[in-house]
């Protein structure tokens, strides 16, 4: 059978068996008394990376759903939600969510506006005052790692790793392994940037053993993890113990935490100005 290359497309089919053909029942995927879990929830509360790991969080968000609703139930029948403390934390609970998705939604629309730009001064500035924070007290590297599901994959990913370094090969591996599409993009995205060696959570000892060899540029050997998941590694820079970043390697570091104390001062504003409405 054809392998589905769009995860989010996998977990819909299975969603569907779950839920029956058609009807109006055709959005429910689990029930549990008179409560019921639809698909539109269970899309809006998993994460996942590939289309085994969707299958994997929908199962195991749709048993806790079923466990917490089981439990709502039998807690409604003992009359928990008319007691003044319950009423009380469902109130604290609501206004902390109202709030949450009020400041998330001001600060998506702030930044859509660009109020959380930063330029190259800014950065540069930054750096300048702040030199020393980036002198590495252990090793730096950037690593990219690619994930395929067959060796024949794997060795294709490997060749254009080879032959095109790091500049164009998110748009190859996608197009290579369909099925860890977007697994690859996150790695790529987040390999880009130095980050401590120690902090780095490999899948096993060998991977940590190899890294420990390669040099910028190197990528490594088909790596196996199991039957179905090969990895192989692309080391992009490394700065040793003691060695200070240029401006070019935190960079990226540098902006994030300028956009941080932006966002911030945005919120530090929208406080201030309900503050003196309800004050």
């Amino acid at each position: 059978m054809r392998r589905l290359a769009n995860p989010r497309a996998a977990l819909i089919v299975v969603m569907t068996c779950l839920a029956g053909c058609g009807g109006a029942d055709g959005d429910v995927v689990a029930r549990s008394g008179k409560l019921e879990l639809t698909r539109g929830e269970l899309l809006a509360s998993i994460s996942f990376d590939g289309a085994s790991d969707s299958l994997a969080a929908a199962s195991m968000y749709i048993e806790d759903w079923r466990d917490m609703a089981a439990l709502y139930q039998r807690a409604l029948v003992d009359g928990v939600e008319r007691e003044p403390e319950t009423k009380l934390l469902i109130e604290k609970a609501s206004r902390q969510i109202t709030v949450q998705r009020f400041i998330d939604r001001k600060i998506t629309a702030a930044s859509a506006n660009g109020l959380f730009r930063i330029d190259s001064s800014e950065v540069s500035a930054f750096y300048e005052r702040h030199a020393d924070a980036f002198v590495c007290a252990e090793p730096h590297v950037a690593l990219v790692r690619y994930y395929a599901a067959s060796a024949v994959q794997a060795a294709k990913l490997r060749a254009i790793a080879v032959e095109t370094g790091a500049a164009c090969l998110p748009d190859s591996a996608r197009d290579a392994v369909p099925e860890y599409a977007e697994l690859n993009r996150k790695s790529f995205s987040a390999g880009r940037r130095l980050r401590r060696q120690s902090r780095l959570f490999l899948e096993n000892g060998r991977m940590h053993s190899i890294l420990r060899e390669m040099t910028p540029g190197d990528v490594s050997r088909p790596i196996a993890l199991n039957d179905s998941l090969i990895v192989v590694m692309q080391l992009l820079d490394r700065v040793e113990t003691g060695g200070r970043m240029t401006l070019d390697q935190c960079r990226g570091d540098i902006e994030e935490l300028l956009i941080v104390e932006k966002q911030k001062q945005y919120y530090t504003t929208l406080l201030e100005t309900a503050r003196e409405t309800y004050q």
